[in-house]
């Protein structure tokens, strides 16, 4: 059936998606740039695998697609200084006395990477007719964004610059001499075959896209084509499908190990370089245009009135441990016309790597956490062991006297280099339990009545893990989590959900194994100390409790 499918037999349906908010989900995936590509859509509507959605701020990676194009065609460089392709209007709107000899130091790669040090993070785009450049750069009516202009030093820090794509478009319109919406036709998307992507409006007479909705019920816009209209294309402008996107990451997958890819090796592996490895742990990690990190590369994206993406890829085969399945050059796209859509693509993805066996990563590029989201629940029916036995007791956030001062580093959600990933529902045997919720606490179990302010337990029950908490009378089942439960480093994060909440429960220990872990039944035998082990509880923030 493909990952896909599965995520909608034994995970999640399209009523469930609609009862979080979701109208649509359109979902792609590539094992490898070479393998057929697996599509499918999740809808409460009309929508099939040949929709359109807003890709949003992934506009911005296909651009850089186009400016790495013309980087290998010699039409310039990243270095390339842009006040020479800026025309006087547009650069007179940027600059003022304190600023006007800045403009001279940015670069098309300072642009691409948001280190231009230009204003401007994101724009909600326009019911009616778009505001044109002169207004646009200004802040000038009608424009619905203030004046571009430059907050930091060019070249000094990261800072999200839609701003700075916008002028980008503009720079691109200068060297070319073409439209950009014809441009990047052109240079990108006819040559990659991306069918059924455009920069702009879709195209005259095609109702086949996906219209922007707040939640599922509620259309996000008033305005009758269900969508905000762009003049900053280059930033938030392209219409496109999942599948069309993994074209673009298996063109760049391609280049990066072949000499007749789209772009030339040494081009293909300068753009998806860390333009500032030193940065602060806040900033996101940049490539030209693209987040990165040491074994993904890929792009977010968020339009009003209600349409939220991401696309990722590999971009480097790293060696891991043989327990699990290599990423190598996998790709996946999401795309949902929901403002609420962030938390279900998150979802989806941990997913995703569960159902591939694949590590569990601490952070995605564009600083997404892997860790700080309650996942969906697993399959019923799989048997994840026992080793949560062992979390069984009184647990708290608060500092104990003569207990552990503080959680171990390796408990934090700061990013790390060495993350990954937990077993996945295809390895787990079958267990006869019936599905059960909410249950009242056994006669025979006291400890609630012994919980002190703010403690949690984990109890058994019927050979089932539970959860209870001060002040509240019935305890809640914790069901396995669909969320890779294994790091590189070896560490196990048993991912659970309350039933019936939005609250994650993260089992977490580092366990203490002699020589090399060949095998994910090593770890779970394998001991620990009480100073190695702590939950956290995922909602809204994480918090880390340690037994009392």
């Amino acid at each position: 059936m493909g990952v896909l499918k599965d995520l909608e037999t034994f995970v999640v349906n399209a009523a469930q998606l609609r009862e979080a908010g979701i109208p649509s989900v359109s979902m792609a995936f590539l094992d490898d740039p070479l393998s057929p590509v697996q599509h499918h859509v999740m809808s409460s509507g009309a929508e099939n695998a040949e929709t359109v959605y807003q890709a949003c701020s992934i506009s911005k990676a296909i651009t850089a697609l186009a400016v790495a194009k013309l980087v290998d065609q010699g039409r310039l460089s990243y270095d390339t200084k842009i006040i020479e392709h800026i025309p006087p209007p547009i650069a007179e709107s940027i600059v003022d006395d304190k600023t006007e000899h800045l403009l001279q130091h940015v670069t098309v790669g300072m642009l691409l990477s948001h280190r231009s040090g230009l204003s401007q993070h994101g724009f909600p785009g326009y019911v009616g007719e778009p505001a044109k450049y002169p207004e646009l750069f200004s802040g000038k009516p009608p424009s619905n964004t203030p004046r571009i202009r430059f907050t930091s030093l060019p070249g000094s820090q990261y800072s999200y610059s839609g701003g700075g794509f916008t002028l980008l478009q503009v720079v691109l319109e200068h060297i070319t001499w073409t439209p950009f919406a014809d441009f990047m036709q052109e240079t990108v998307l006819i040559p990659l075959g991306m069918s059924r992507s455009r920069y702009g409006d879709p195209i005259s007479g095609d109702n086949n896209y996906a219209r922007a909705y707040s939640t599922a019920y509620t259309p996000g816009t008033s305005s009758s084509r269900g969508y905000h209209r762009f003049t900053e294309l280059a930033a938030a402008g392209l219409w496109t499908t999942p599948s069309d996107l993994l074209k673009a990451t298996a063109a760049i997958q391609r280049s990066l190990y072949s000499q007749n890819g789209f772009l030339s090796p040494k081009t293909a592996r300068k753009m998806l370089t860390l333009v500032a490895p030193n940065d602060a742990p806040s900033a996101r990690p940049m490539g030209m245009g693209w987040a990165m990190d040491r074994t993904f590369f890929g792009h977010t994206g968020q339009n009003e009135p209600g349409y939220t993406c991401y696309v990722l890829g590999g971009h480097r085969i790293n060696e891991i441990p043989p327990i699990f399945n290599n990423p190598r050059l996998m790709s996946l796209a999401i795309m949902t016309n929901s403002a609420l859509g962030w938390p279900t693509i998150k979802k989806l993805v941990a997913a995703i790597f569960t159902f591939r066996v694949w590590p569990l990563y601490d952070t995605l590029p564009a600083n997404w956490n892997m860790t700080d989201f309650p996942p969906y629940t697993a399959p019923e029916g799989l048997n994840t062991g026992d080793k949560w036995k062992d979390f069984v007791g009184h647990w708290t956030s608060k500092k104990i006297p003569g207990s552990y001062s503080s959680p171990p580093t390796t408990a934090t959600t700061t990013t790390t280099t060495s993350s990954a990933s937990p077993p996945n529902p295809q390895q787990l045997q079958q267990q006869q339990h019936s599905p059960a919720g909410t249950v009242d606490t056994p006669s025979h179990l006291t400890s609630l009545l012994t919980l002190h302010d703010g403690e949690w337990e984990i109890f058994e029950d019927n050979g089932l893990p539970m959860l209870a908490f001060d002040g509240v009378d019935q305890a809640m089942r914790l069901r396995p989590g669909a969320s890779p439960w294994f790091r590189l480093n070896g560490r196990v994060d048993m991912a659970f959900v309350v039933d019936g909440l939005e609250l994650g429960v993260r089992m977490c220990f580092q366990p203490k194994v002699q020589g090399e872990w060949r095998d994910l039944q090593s770890l779970m035998q394998a001991t620990q100390n009480e100073d190695d082990m702590w939950i956290e509880l995922v909602q809204d923030a994480v918090t880390v409790l340690r037994r009392v």
